[in-house]
């Protein structure tokens, strides 16, 4: 390899499409930490169902996560973009947060909880 072809290689704009490449490569998956869910990613499809309660993060986007019938959801915090959350009939969620844009949660008709709204276009839709 000659000075002026490594020169070419190692351009700025190649190191950083390089490094966000790489990044993206990385993202995405899910973790179970004790009390608390996280998914992250781009465009996952999940199906959460655990015994006893605990907190649910869903970050990235377009995400579509379910929380099974019978789980008791402390804490659903939504963030990112274009997320869409689904709680089936006889799941409780004790409060819902949104943040980001976009985001859509689906629940049960009739179904109670406390929402704290932010960000833009996100939801909360009995179904």
């Amino acid at each position: 390899m000659n000075v002026q072809t490594a020169i070419t290689l190692f351009t700025p704009r190649n190191l950083l499409c390089a490094l966000f490449m790489s990044a993206l490569s990385a993202c995405g998956g899910s973790s179970d930490d004790g009390h608390v869910v996280t998914v992250d990613g781009i465009s996952m499809d999940k199906t959460i169902d655990k015994t006893g309660p605990y907190d649910l993060e869903v970050t990235g986007a377009r995400n579509e996560v379910t929380v099974s019938a019978g789980n008791t959801v402390l804490r659903l915090s939504v963030a990112g973009l274009n997320n869409r959350i689904y709680v089936l009939k006889t799941a409780t969620v004790e409060r819902i947060d949104l943040d980001g844009s976009g985001n859509t949660v689906y629940v049960p008709v009739g179904f109670k909880s406390r929402i704290s709204r932010n960000g833009n276009n996100n939801d909360v839709i009995e179904r």
